[in-house]
């Protein structure tokens, strides 16, 4: 089974905040946003439905109302909380060496990050955290976040690496690390004025 790590640059207190809002304004226009991709989900996802999973617009709802949730199906609405960074991400990240990978990938890139001396942003933290509650556990699905400090520390890690220990690396490992460092560089050179920005990454 190949998995694919995607990450959102947001402003994670705004995206938290969705969680339980009640807001039918934001309703409405994520609706509109992820109409089409709703349509495909649930077309995929059929089966599941016909057994009283619900539908994608159906688990939106619930995230922003925060429930009622079905626990049986907590991925249903982790792909709701996807959708939702999706759509409040105000930069678009690249993850091209993130995805279709193999169990493992992600220990050799932690590897190579930590080869490095990147210690502060930890693959893992980015990938088995916890989503905001009361969303329930989502088998399947994984999540974490780096925030803002944490990108600023691990760049200014990598800014310290030198040439001969990226050198050291195996060439793919060192492609996936400085993918890993342009999400750092991202959010460090954002304008932060209006709202600290972090990374939110979705394994799945």
């Amino acid at each position: 089974m190949s998995l694919t790590l995607t990450p959102f640059m947001v402003r994670l207190d705004e995206v938290h905040a969705v969680v339980g809002s009640r807001n039918p304004r934001t309703y409405a226009v994520l609706s509109q946003w992820a109409g089409a991709g709703w349509v495909a989900e649930d077309e995929q996802f059929d089966y599941e439905i016909a057994d009283g999973a619900p539908t994608s617009s159906e688990a939106a709802l619930a995230v922003i109302n925060g429930g009622p949730f079905d626990k049986e199906y907590g991925h249903r609405y982790a792909s709701a909380y996807h959708d939702i960074c999706g759509f409040m991400t105000d930069f678009t990240l690249p993850y091209n060496e993130f995805s279709g990978f193999r169990s493992g990938w992600l220990v050799d890139v932690g590897k190579g990050l930590e080869h490095l001396g990147i210690t502060t942003a930890k693959l893992d933290d980015l990938v088995y955290g916890t989503l905001p509650a009361p969303l329930p556990f989502a088998e399947d699905w994984y999540y974490g976040e780096w925030d803002t400090a944490t990108c600023r520390a691990g760049f200014a890690q990598w800014q310290a690496s030198t040439p001969q220990q990226q050198a050291e690396l195996h060439p793919e490992v060192l492609a996936a690390v400085k993918t890993c460092v342009a999400w750092m560089e991202a959010v460090v050179v954002t304008d932060q004025s209006e709202g600290e920005f972090g990374v939110a990454g979705f394994l799945g």
